[in-house]
């Protein structure tokens, strides 16, 4: 019988060990990501310049105001509940359509000013935030289903806000004053 010393099971015990290490490392990210630093990482090539100055100190426009000041906010707000069947919305949720602009604050969304102050604080990630492929809760938080279409600034939006696991319910709630007031 063969007998095994510290010196022959330390190699393959090492070497699985660095195998698990890259299955942790390369899980949840695609194929071309794999050993890309992490979003948000200071180390991201398309991290912010912490030093760049910002729009207001070079003294250019923000992308959501126009030139004349005004911003060019303007949303298709369309709330509707999914098919899944035993799932209730939450209270006063209600379906239905509304529009919305900024600056002046209008449309017929039934908080303007609370939404407009809302997207001048989070901006457009939560609009552009793609889920897809990050990992997320498996929890489902209800039926409710927002799309929301136009734009804030030059930027197009066309999304769908929904709560079918924690990083949906997540975005769902950072733009709550816009989708459900």
């Amino acid at each position: 019988m063969a007998q095994h010393t510290i010196a022959t099971a330390l190699p393959t015990r090492l070497a699985a060990l660095a195998a698990l290490g890259l299955l942790l490392t390369a899980c949840g990210n695609e194929p071309t990501e794999v050993g890309a630093p992490a979003p948000g990482s200071e180390s991201s090539p398309s991290a912010p310049d912490q030093d760049a100055p910002s729009a207001e100190e070079e003294g250019t426009e923000s992308p959501q105001e126009a030139p004349d000041g005004d911003s060019t906010t303007e949303l298709t707000i369309e709330r509707s509940l999914s098919d899944e069947g035993g799932l209730s919305p939450e209270s006063g949720f209600e379906e239905g359509v509304w529009t919305l602009s900024c600056a002046p604050e209008g449309g017929d969304h039934p908080a303007p000013e609370a939404a407009c102050t809302e997207i001048e604080e989070v901006g457009t990630d939560p609009f552009l935030l793609d889920t897809t492929d990050m990992m997320c809760t498996m929890q489902i938080g209800g039926p409710e289903v927002v799309r929301v279409t136009g734009h804030i600034g030059d930027t197009e939006i066309d999304t769908e806000f929904n709560k079918r696991n924690g990083c949906e319910i997540d975005r769902f709630a950072a733009v709550e004053s816009v989708i459900d007031p």
